[in-house]
C-alpha cells in the first residue's frame, strides 16, 4: 500500500478527543479507535473495511463463527481463546490490518497463542510496507484445538500511530498457517 493510504486522519485532533475518521483506504479502527501498544490485540478485532481493503481472504465466506458482520475472515469460536474467538483456515496471501498507537517508541517482544495440527507454515507482521518482525513459524502444537504461545523478539517500532499488516506467507504441512487467538506487544528496551 502507499503511504498516503495508510495515513490516518485524526478526526477531532485539535480537540484532544479519540474519534478517528475513515482513513483515506477505506478501513476504520476496529471499535472506533486504535489498538494500543503495549498491549494486547485480538486476532479477530482486526480493522473494520471491505474485502481487499481491511482485510484479504482467499474464502468468499467465513467458514467459522458469526462474530463479525458481513465478513470473508475465517473467524473461529474458541472456548480455549481469550474472547473467546480466533481466526483460523489462514492460507498464504492472506493478509488482516490493524490501526495501532504505540505509545513508546522502542523494542518490542510480541507473543501469539497459536494452534496447529502438524507444523503450521510462517507469517510476519510489516508496517508501512516494511517487514517489522521477519518470518513466524507457527509449530506444531498436538492439535487444532491445543493453543501454544509463541514469541518474537527484537521488533523495533516508532511511535504514534501505524496501520499493522499481518501477513499469511507459507502453508505448513498441516495445509495452513495456524489458528491465531491474539497478539500481545510488551516492551523490552529504549
Amino acid at each position: 500500500m502507499k503511504k498516503r493510504a495508510l495515513q490516518i486522519i485524526l478526526a477531532s485532533a485539535l480537540a484532544g478527543g479519540t474519534a478517528f475518521a475513515e482513513t483515506d483506504a477505506g478501513h476504520t479502527p476496529y471499535g472506533g479507535a486504535p489498538a494500543k501498544i503495549p498491549g494486547l490485540i485480538e486476532a479477530e478485532h482486526y480493522d473494520e473495511g471491505p474485502a481487499g481493503v481491511a482485510y484479504q481472504d482467499k474464502e468468499r465466506v467465513n467458514q467459522g463463527a458469526p462474530y463479525r458482520k458481513r465478513t470473508e475472515v475465517d473467524i473461529e469460536k474458541r472456548p480455549d481463546a481469550s474472547n473467546g474467538h480466533g481466526i483460523g483456515w489462514t492460507r498464504a496471501g492472506e493478509w488482516l490490518l490493524y490501526t495501532v498507537e504505540v505509545t513508546e517508541a522502542g523494542e518490542y517482544t510480541v507473543s501469539f497463542p497459536v494452534a496447529s495440527n502438524k507444523e503450521g507454515g510462517t507469517f510476519h507482521l510489516e508496517i508501512a510496507g516494511k517487514d517489522v518482525s521477519g518470518p513466524i513459524q507457527v509449530p506444531d502444537t498436538g492439535g487444532w484445538d491445543k493453543l501454544q504461545t509463541i514469541t518474537k523478539d527484537g521488533l523495533k517500532l516508532e511511535a504514534g500511530v501505524h496501520v499493522l499488516k499481518m501477513v499469511m506467507d507459507t502453508e505448513g504441512p498441516s495445509g495452513s498457517i495456524g489458528d491465531i487467538d491474539y497478539m500481545k506487544f510488551e516492551r523490552t528496551a529504549k
